[in-house]
C-alpha cells in the first residue's frame, strides 16, 4: 500500500470526504481484514470488526498525524485493538475464563491426560489466569500479544502506542512478575 496516498485518503476522510472513504476501503480493507482474521480465526467476525474499524477510522480521521507512524500502521493499531476486544467480549459471553484457550496454546496440552495431569493442568491455568489478571494492563497486555498472538517487538510497540524499549522492559518486567507469581512467592497480588 502507498502511504502517500493513504495519508492523502485518511486526510480527505478527516473533511468527512465520503469518496475518500470509499477509496480507503478499497486500498487497505483485504490487508486489514486478513489481521483481524489472524487474531479472530473467524470470517464473520473479522468482517464485523472490519466493518467497525473503518467507522473508527472515518470518525477519528482527523486526529492522525505522520508523526503517529505510517498510515498502516495507524490504521492496523485500531483494528487490533479491535479485534482483541471482540476477544475478550466473546470470551466474557461464552462463561468461559478469559484465558482458558490461550491458558491451554501456553501449556502445550496433550490430546490424552489422565485425571492427575488433567487436575494438574486445572490449577496451573487457575494460577496463570490469576497472575495475569493481577498485572498492571500493560504488562498483562503486551505478554498476551507477544506470546498467546506472536507479536513481534516492534508490532507490540506499533499497537501499544509506545518505543520498542519500553515495550522490551514490560516483557522482562512482566516475564518476571509472572514467573514469581506462578512460583507462588508473591500469591499473584503484585499490580505494577
Amino acid at each position: 500500500m502507498d502511504n502517500e496516498m493513504l495519508m492523502n485518503l485518511i486526510a480527505r476522510c478527516a473533511l468527512r470526504e465520503q469518496k475518500a472513504l470509499e477509496a480507503l476501503y478499497q486500498a487497505a480493507a483485504a490487508y486489514l481484514n486478513g489481521v483481524a482474521f489472524r487474531i479472530l480465526g473467524s470470517a464473520d467476525s473479522s468482517n464485523d470488526v472490519l466493518q467497525e474499524s473503518f467507522v473508527q477510522i472515518w470518525n477519528n480521521a482527523s486526529s492522525y498525524t505522520p508523526a503517529q507512524g505510517n498510515p498502516t500502521t495507524w490504521m492496523t493499531s485500531i483494528v487490533r485493538y479491535r479485534a482483541i476486544d471482540k476477544l475478550r467480549h466473546e470470551a466474557r459471553h461464552q462463561n468461559r475464563p478469559h484465558h482458558e484457550a490461550e491458558t491451554e496454546i501456553l501449556l502445550n496440552t496433550p490430546t490424552e491426560e489422565t485425571q492427575e495431569e488433567i487436575y494438574s493442568r486445572f490449577r496451573l491455568n487457575a494460577q496463570l489466569k490469576k497472575c495475569l489478571e493481577s498485572m498492571n494492563d500493560k504488562f498483562k497486555q503486551s505478554l498476551e500479544l507477544a506470546y498467546l498472538y506472536g507479536y513481534s517487538r516492534e508490532e507490540l510497540a506499533d499497537v501499544l502506542d509506545t518505543n520498542i524499549n519500553t515495550v522490551k522492559t514490560w516483557l522482562k518486567r512482566g516475564g518476571a512478575k509472572l514467573k514469581v507469581c506462578m512460583e507462588g512467592e508473591n500469591g499473584g497480588s503484585n499490580n505494577d
